[in-house]
């Protein structure tokens, strides 16, 4: 009995070492993990379109006016009216539509877009002159003669320089310091409507009136140029930043008298304005 369980033990043995040294000649085993997650590279060629919003303002300058009163009815029947000017500044916002083309880390594209607007200049006042009736039958300015009476003036003047809408046909390009960001100058052809007008009025005690009107809008065709920066925070929508100074050139009117008088319809008053401004607009793209 003793020498069988010295046999039981002797074969456990055995048995034991014999696994080990099998399980020592296996090969290791090895461990595969799973590649990162890796974003995928922002490709900035192809068509794009989006939408734009921002501000824009006149650069300087101010309507403009002259007439040639003077010359018609002399110096001395001239009430001159003291002038106010303002510059209003409006919002923008349109629509956009780009096509880009990417060359190692230039970026070289044409974009197009056409916005609303609503930038508004004017210039204008009024006065009230005291004369006597002898020098006003004519003119309605100052002067003397005749009975030793006073009649009242109420002189308005107001000419405005609108525009409404505007567009821009342009080229960019372009650096890309980082894979997402593209940072570029811009410019090429613009376009636009101004609209002018003017509304110069008397009236005066005595019941006379006056009225002196003049009307025009233009689509002018001029120049801008610019630049911005532009992120792509997926791999079709991108945001920009954009700066655009626009110049339309020099648009104007010239108001003529609403009245069969031979003398006053004679009289011309003119506003002119140059239509210079900054645009300054945030835009939201999808590249297809």
């Amino acid at each position: 009995m003793r020498g069988f369980a010295i046999a039981g033990v002797g074969l456990a043995l055995f048995v034991g070492f014999a696994s080990a040294a099998s399980a020592a000649d296996l090969p290791e085993r090895s461990w595969t993990k799973a590649p990162p997650l890796v974003a995928p590279a922002f490709n900035w060629s192809g068509f794009y379109a989006g939408v734009n919003v921002g501000g824009g303002w006149y650069d300087g300058g101010n309507v403009t006016t002259s007439s040639n009163v003077i010359s018609i009815v002399g110096p001395d029947n001239v009430v001159r009216v003291p002038a106010s000017d303002s510059n209003q500044a409006g919002v923008t916002a349109g629509g956009l539509l780009g096509y880009n083309y990417r060359i190692d880390r230039v970026v070289l594209g044409v974009e197009t877009d056409f916005n609303s607007a609503d930038l508004k200049s004017s210039r204008g006042g009024s006065t009230t002159a005291v004369f006597d009736v002898g020098g006003f039958g004519r003119f309605g300015g100052r002067g003397g003669g005749g009975r030793i009476t006073t009649a009242t003036g109420n002189y308005n003047f107001q000419s405005t320089s609108k525009v409404d809408w505007f567009g821009t046909v342009r080229g960019r390009i372009g650096f890309v310091p980082a894979e997402r960001l593209l940072i570029y100058a811009t410019g090429g052809l613009a376009y636009g409507e101004v609209k002018t007008n003017i509304a110069n009025s008397s009236a005066f005690s005595t019941g006379l009136s006056r009225l002196w009107l003049g009307d025009n809008s233009d689509v002018r065709v001029g120049w801008t140029a610019g630049g911005g920066a532009e992120y792509a925070f997926t791999s079709n929508w991108t945001l920009r930043g954009e700066y655009l100074y626009v110049d339309l050139g020099t648009s104007g009117t010239t108001a003529t008298f609403q009245g069969t008088d031979p003398v006053q319809s004679q009289i011309r008053y003119n506003a002119s304005r140059e239509s210079r401004f900054s645009v300054a607009r945030a835009a939201l793209s999808y590249k297809f």
